[in-house]
């Protein structure tokens, strides 16, 4: 067996690995694995389609074998652009691949020509792979993190300017090389480097949904699933880093505790499904009220809190009293949970840091601000300094 034969077989298994492992994710469900699957399955039928190309009819070994490797590139584009929210462009896929066939048919019949025929494959695999550079590349504002689209982006980049260099090559050498398996130097190069594009790409594929899974796991652990805040354990997460930055670097920070006034009675009149909405509608008001450097966590039944970063005390008792304020304008068709809610209050509590204490000290102080403004009758917001007056 020739060399290009074992690098063709090679390349086959690995398509056929890569496939194992696109397989055991689909359980997922994020969209273009199947169309992943589907390419890598094709790329290994097309490889061993190539490798015994010598031993089946011209027809099979040219035609078919080319058309399918073209739909296995087709296949890898779709799914990038399944993955990343966009149209897969199937009829345009399609007639690329047509074209291919055709172009294929062209050079094999009209005028037989190797070098003709592989530079069509080249340059159909290098658009392919500058679409997905690109497709990824226009994604960047939803990359969850930067290796795994990079990695992806920049192994295309690479595989396009590859077929660059095939095209460029066999258009200048057309006569030196006349079949896929001759063991001339370049033939080997580029049938080693063209074997394993599928398993590259399928390989930053995979990067890209173990990041996506990663990150649906990462927010499904740190929101609440009823409300979408941050959870309890997130905030006391974000809050121990923030007291630390703002400890070394010398500003503010402030924390909000508040809680639902009468939360049980309404539970107890209206119903816990409406007491939800009345959760759900909360958290969306104070949303119009908060930055988005704050950090808005539910950290109880009926229990909030918000981490104010740079924000002096005074600062985050006028942000309190504006998020009160937009509570206390509740009720009726006012509602902005998915249901109406009755009228309904919050009681806030507020403390700002000081010095090195721990955010145990800083939230004992914002509970008792809290506990004095429900002493107090409820609906309000108090500053610790109120309390300590």
């Amino acid at each position: 067996m020739s060399s290009t034969f074992n690098i063709l077989i090679v390349g086959a298994l690995f398509c056929i690995l890569m496939l194992l492992v696109l397989t055991s994710l689909l359980r997922s469900r994020l969209p273009g694995i199947r169309e992943w699957c589907v390419a890598n399955a094709l790329g290994c039928v097309a490889l061993v389609l190539y490798a015994f190309g010598l031993e089946l009819p011209s027809f099979i070994a040219y035609e078919v074998t080319n058309s399918v490797y073209a739909a296995a590139a087709a296949g890898m584009l779709a799914g990038f652009r399944l993955y990343h929210g966009r149209n897969p462009l199937w009829s345009q896929l399609g007639a690329g691949v047509a074209l291919v066939a055709a172009s294929i048919g062209l050079f094999h019949y009209a005028y037989d020509s190797y070098a003709m025929r592989t530079i069509v494959v080249a340059v159909f695999q290098g658009a392919i792979c500058l679409a997905i550079a690109m497709t990824i590349v226009r994604a960047r504002r939803d990359w969850s993190s930067h290796y795994p689209s990079l990695f992806t982006v920049g192994m295309a980049a690479i595989i396009t300017l590859g077929h660059g260099i095939r095209s460029v090559v066999y258009l200048s050498h057309t006569g030196e090389v006349t079949s896929l398996l001759q063991p001339s130097p370049w033939n080997l190069f580029f049938v080693s480097a063209g074997t394993f594009v599928l398993p590259v790409l399928t390989f930053g594929a995979v990067m890209l949904v173990h990041d996506a899974m990663l990150a649906k796991a990462e927010l499904v652990a740190n929101r609440d699933f009823l409300t979408n805040a941050w959870t309890r354990r997130a905030f006391f997460e974000h809050a121990d880093r923030e007291l630390l930055r703002a400890r070394r670097s010398g500003r503010h920070m402030s924390v909000l505790l508040l809680d639902v006034d009468h939360f049980k009675k309404i539970n107890d009149t209206y119903g816990h499904a409406i007491g939800d909405a009345v959760l759900v509608d909360l958290v969306r008001r104070a949303a119009t009220v908060v930055r988005s450097i704050d950090y808005f966590a539910r950290v109880g039944g009926e229990e909030f809190a918000v981490l104010l970063p740079e924000t002096s005390r005074e600062a985050a008792a006028v942000v309190a009293e504006r998020m009160r304020t937009v509570v206390a304008q509740s009720g009726g068709d006012k509602g902005w949970s998915k249901v109406p809610v009755p009228h309904y209050t919050v009681s806030i509590g507020v403390s700002s840091a000081r010095g090195f204490e721990s955010l145990q000290d800083l939230l004992r102080r914002a509970d008792a601000a809290l506990y004095a403004a429900k002493a107090m009758g409820r609906n309000r917001a108090i500053s610790e300094a109120d309390v300590e007056a």
